[in-house]
């Protein structure tokens, strides 16, 4: 079983921009692990501060679940929170 915990951690992203302009985190490093999106989940935007922030739902290769945010107006990454199979991080 998962535990989840809430993070709030920055974290450095690489993406793949499709044609469209849609962004799709392919990996990421946090805490020192570079972790491999194997599949994006759900996609949605929420106005935080008056700021509107990208949130992502990602599997990693690994089985564990993540939810990062980005804030295009910061060029800023985050994890927000993680379902960790293992508690290895």
């Amino acid at each position: 079983m998962a535990s989840e915990v809430f993070v709030e951690e920055p974290v450095d992203v690489l993406t793949r921009v499709l044609g469209d302009g849609t962004i799709l985190p392919t990996s990421f490093l946090w805490r020192q692990h570079t972790r491999y999106v194997n599949h994006v989940g759900r996609r949605w935007e929420e106005r935080v501060q008056g700021r509107t922030m990208r949130y992502y739902l990602v599997q990693t290769v690994d089985g564990n679940t993540y939810e990062l945010c980005f804030d295009p107006g910061r060029d800023r990454w985050t994890v927000q929170r993680a379902w960790l199979r293992d508690w290895v991080v």
